[in-house]
């Protein structure tokens, strides 16, 4: 503390800090429950966020609750652990030269993520599809030279924190070029061996009140092909905003309707008194045989450093229904 008492003196640091606390309201799904507090984070977010940065060097360190997910495998054993906070999905970066960055921690590397959900329409890995949120530990380093960015990161296998020795995992290479025209970025992704590789490319551009982009990714995991391609159209104007994401995939090996998948995710949403209410629909597969989607009505919006989010969610699964009213509060310094 002392040492970060210096550097604060010494040097100009931004930092910031935010909590969270995430409830339904009400939730009904066959029996009635009434304000139910939890932090069982979705994959974009922790209870606890700090991060703080300069020009040239940053960390960013997040919480969650451990006992949620010790607890899974722990009830199975007749176990219940106490609940605690655990550090998570940290990393620190620093630019050793003006157009270098080296990142040391949690990874996140990706093409294009929807503005929906943030996490569940990023076909193209990154830490935003792993179940906790967290990605691949390992190194990155990044060269930006005007409008080319080059990435090459090395990153550790499942389940094992930081390199050591044997334990590269996955080798990732990422290039990005933006131009008048918009910008392309590719992206290969190598587990292990060349038999677990994924190689992929996206587009985004902005025209006017409107930005699009769309990817297109190969992978081949064990033996089995799969291809996938995305698009996403965003427009935002007086106070106006709406935004619809799909996402097609399918295995190589039997292209038929049972095995495809269409993701759709669509938002509408208009400023009102210092917030916005919004309309959202979310499902994982338009094309199923079953009908399974979430709706969700809601408003969001600021109370000083506060930011805040209530809403009424319908979701359908089949023959099954829930309604409840999820809301978070969050506070950011």
């Amino acid at each position: 503390m002392a040492a970060a008492a210096v550097a604060v003196s010494a040097f100009a640091v931004d930092f910031s800090a935010g909590f969270q606390l995430k409830a339904d309201l009400f939730n009904y799904d066959g029996s009635f429950k009434a304000f139910s507090v939890w932090n069982q984070n979705a994959k974009d977010d922790k209870p606890f966020i700090f991060s703080v940065s300069t020009d040239r060097v940053g960390a960013t360190l997040k919480f969650y609750d451990a006992n949620w997910d010790d607890n899974n495998a722990a009830l199975q054993y007749g176990k219940t652990l106490p609940s605690i906070m655990s550090a998570h999905a940290y990393n620190i970066w620093f630019k050793p030269f003006d157009m270098v960055k080296i990142d040391l921690g949690c990874q996140d590397i990706a093409l294009n993520k929807e503005h929906v959900t943030w996490w569940k329409g990023n076909i193209t890995g990154g830490k935003m599809t792993g179940w906790d949120g967290v990605g691949e530990w390992g190194y990155k380093a990044t060269v930006n030279v005007d409008a080319f960015e080059l990435a090459v990161a090395l990153l550790s296998s499942p389940s094992t924190y930081w390199l050591n020795g044997s334990s590269v995992g996955e080798t990732v290479f990422y290039a990005g070029y933006a131009a008048d025209f918009g910008k392309i970025n590719v992206l290969f992704d190598a587990k292990s061996t060349f038999s677990n590789l994924m190689v992929a490319a996206g587009y985004s551009n902005t025209f006017g009140d409107v930005a699009i982009f769309a990817d297109a990714m190969f992978r081949a995991k064990n033996g089995a092909n799969t291809i996938a391609v995305d698009f996403d159209a965003r427009y935002s104007k007086d106070g106006i905003g709406l935004e619809a994401y799909f996402n097609w995939s399918t295995a190589l090996a039997n292209i038929s309707l049972s095995s495809m998948r269409v993701a759709c995710y669509a938002k509408g949403s208009y400023a009102l008194n210092g917030g916005s209410l919004f309309l959202k629909f979310e499902d994982d597969n338009i094309i199923a045989s079953s009908f399974g989607a979430d709706i969700t009505v809601g408003y969001d919006g600021n109370l000083g450093p506060m930011s805040y989010e209530v809403a009424a969610m319908v979701s359908v699964a089949g023959s099954t229904f829930k309604f409840s009213t999820p809301c978070y509060f969050r506070i950011g310094f």
